[in-house]
């Protein structure tokens, strides 16, 4: 948007001041219909008056006077209705006040009566691009987008060396979903103009529209290698954010904010890449000089507060988001990090009001009432509060959110399908879980979430080798086959076939190129090795998982539990948990590595303490039974601690055969005759 200098409009700003409302909006109720006599001084006149209106309107913001602006530039192109310039200003005006085919009808009127005007096609072409991508270009009518695609390919086609008319041409044609035409297009742009990094950036995201993130990493590090344009850089940045190589992602983005060190974007995106990479204290420094530079940022703070979360830090995490709420109340993600920040907490309940909150705030008529991306946010959260419901373990409503997820469509309803099976199988409804699962995959045969949930499910039940036929054809051979290795890894692990499991992990591991991705592969391995009892490999594998993500919780946590269940390296054991309890504090599974941690310590009240709290978390888990037997046994209680035995026999008869530990069984089974109790 163009200021003109203050200076220049003394005159007319004392007139505005002394003027009635009535005498600055009334000259545009006849202008529309009443044909005037062509007038320059005249369209002078009401083109200075609307400027000033116009930035009377941004500096104040009142968007009336912006609508006064754009009476008075329509009555000053009545007076002078062939100047491009008028046409232009009026349509700059129309787009800054969201008036986009007001806008786009100025533009087209300009273009046909000055076809050689480049900056009315560029125009042109920023208001096609803007209404033809996202949201909008779903809600478009097909006319529109033929109508801007051969526009353009006219214009073209009259200016076959304008490199900047090819370029929004590729991206209609982007918008439109004609990849390869916008491919051979920007290559044009680029013959025109070698050097021209909006041509470069365009058909990097061609690229990555198509997901071929590599090609656009390849391009784009040739480019930059000879080329720093900070936008090349940031967009190579963004690149390797989308193979979730988040270092080499912070890396770009920090080579373009030396090159651009007020671009609040490269900022940014440095923050939210080191703060992917867990480097907590870089991203905090960077998330504070974006709050600092913009106090008014409810983005930064919010980020600000999701690094205090992750830090264990509860108390400045709220802190920083109640400051971020100040700033942009009706903000939903900001609301949504407030549930996440409760259930950190263990403030399940007040988490699922507040979620139920954001749902009715975000709420429409129906399904079909939400764009694409309220689908996919609303998808979130109705997810997020069907887990907390089975973290309270009311499966009943958990059961209801998930089937309000399939109404959603699309990927959406894919997950809640998902989860729903998970649901029954949680609150041990095999035979309900084992029918949907397979009426899901029925509808949808090549759909792999929905295969590897039946296959898991197979495998809980013992059907080892009906879990592996269901997933072994969607092998394609390619990179896109790392989850169901991982998936064929985890049912042999449950099957005992320790080789098989061996192999099929390694077949990931051969698929793995990020660091949390080679993490997860050692870990895995950790827990073959485990299962086998080859505790030494088990540990070896653990220690480079750490040394890859010292700040996996469930590493931790794994490797102080097979320390603690074999009662060696105690202190070590309670420091390994205590640090994954840090990021996780109200875990079941970590609240009872630490319970019995403390009761091989022969610390029984801490362990008792803490093994109830498990308990209150997962009061079904026959193992956390156990083990508040044992603790209640060694303190004397033997009457609560048979009543805990037999509430883990009880839990453990509940699973299905290949989830019952025989061993443990027997080891219970034991106690119990020992005491009388059998």
């Amino acid at each position: 948007m163009k200021f003109l200098k203050a200076s220049r409009f003394v005159a007319l700003a004392s007139w505005l001041v002394a003027s009635t409302a009535a005498q600055v909006a009334g000259p545009s109720s006849g202008a529309a219909t009443e044909p005037v006599p062509p007038d320059k001084a005249k369209a002078y006149y009401h083109y200075s008056l609307g400027h000033l209106l116009q930035e009377r309107g941004v500096l104040f913001n009142r968007p009336e006077l912006l609508s006064q602006a754009i009476d008075e530039l329509q009555l000053a192109l009545q007076f002078d209705p062939a100047s491009s310039f008028l046409s232009m200003e009026l349509a700059d005006l129309y787009a800054a006040t969201g008036r986009w085919r007001n806008a786009l009808q100025e533009v087209e009127d300009n273009v046909r009566r000055n076809p050689n005007d480049a900056a009315a096609r560029r125009l042109l072409g920023r208001l096609y691009v803007r209404l033809l991508s996202g949201d909008r270009g779903a809600t478009a009518p097909p006319e529109l987008q033929q109508r801007a695609v051969q526009e353009f390919e006219q214009i073209v086609e009259r200016n076959p060396t304008d490199a900047q008319s090819f370029l929004i041409l590729a991206q209609l044609y982007r918008a439109s979903d004609e990849t390869a035409k916008a491919e051979e297009t920007l290559k044009k742009a680029l013959a025109l103009e070698p050097d021209s990094s909006d041509a470069s950036t365009q058909l990097a995201m061609l690229y990555m529209d198509v997901g071929d993130f590599h090609a656009a990493i390849d391009l784009l590090q040739r480019i930059t290698a000879t080329d720093d344009a900070p936008e090349l850089i940031g967009t190579l940045g963004y690149a390797y954010e989308q193979i979730r190589d988040y270092q080499a992602a912070a890396t770009a983005y920090s080579r373009a904010l030396e090159r651009d060190p007020e671009n609040p974007a490269y900022r940014k995106g440095l923050a939210q890449n080191l703060l992917y990479s867990r480097n907590y204290d870089r991203a905090l420094e960077e998330y504070q000089t974006a709050a600092r530079a913009n106090p008014r940022d409810a983005e930064s703070f919010m980020r600000i507060s999701q690094i205090h979360r992750a830090q264990g830090k509860f108390d400045m995490a709220r802190d920083s988001l109640t400051q971020a709420a100040e700033i942009a109340p009706d903000n939903l993600e900001i609301q949504f990090n407030f549930v996440l920040l409760d259930e950190m907490e263990g403030k399940l309940d007040d988490a699922i009001e507040r979620i139920k909150q954001v749902l009715v705030a975000s709420a429409k008529p129906g399904p079909n009432s939400y764009t694409s991306q309220e689908k996919s946010n609303r998808g979130i959260f109705l997810e997020k509060l069907g887990a907390l419901y089975l973290d309270t373990h009311d499966y009943t409503a958990a059961e209801q959110t998930f089937e309000q997820m399939k109404d959603l469509g699309g990927d959406t309803a894919v997950r809640g399908q998902v989860r729903l099976i998970e649901t029954y199988q949680e609150n041990r409804e095999y035979d309900k879980a084992l029918a949907a699962s397979a009426e899901a995959l029925q509808q949808d045969p090549q759909n792999r979430e929905l295969a590897t949930a039946r296959a898991s499910l197979l495998a809980s039940t013992g059907d080892a080798e009906g879990a592996v036929q269901v997933l072994q054809p969607m092998l394609t051979g390619g990179s896109g086959d790392r989850d169901l290795w991982l998936a064929l890894s985890q049912i042999h692990l449950r099957a005992r076939q320790f080789d098989q499991a061996h192999e099929a992990t390694a077949k990931a591991e051969a698929l793995s190129n990020t660091e949390d991705e080679k993490a997860y592969i050692h870990f895995l391995y950790g827990s073959i090795w485990e299962r086998q009892k080859d505790f030494d490999r088990a540990e070896e594998q653990f220690r480079k998982a750490l040394e890859l993500n010292p700040d996996s919780a469930m590493t931790l946590n794994y490797l102080g539990y097979m320390f603690a269940d074999q009662g060696v390296r105690l202190d070590e054991a309670v420091d390994l948990i205590q640090r994954a309890l840090e990021m996780e504090p109200n875990s079941g599974a970590y609240l009872d590595s630490l319970g019995w941690a403390y009761y091989k310590q022969n610390r029984f009240d801490l362990a008792r303490e803490y093994l109830q709290k498990a308990i209150d978390r997962i009061p079904t888990d026959p193992t956390i039974r156990a083990h508040l037997g044992d603790v209640y046994f060694k303190s004397g209680q033997t009457t609560q601690a048979v009543n805990e035995w037999k509430r883990a026999l009880q839990e453990w008869q509940g699973l299905p055969k290949s989830d019952i530990d025989e061993e443990e069984v027997a080891k219970i089974e034991q106690k119990l005759r020992e005491a009388g109790a059998l």
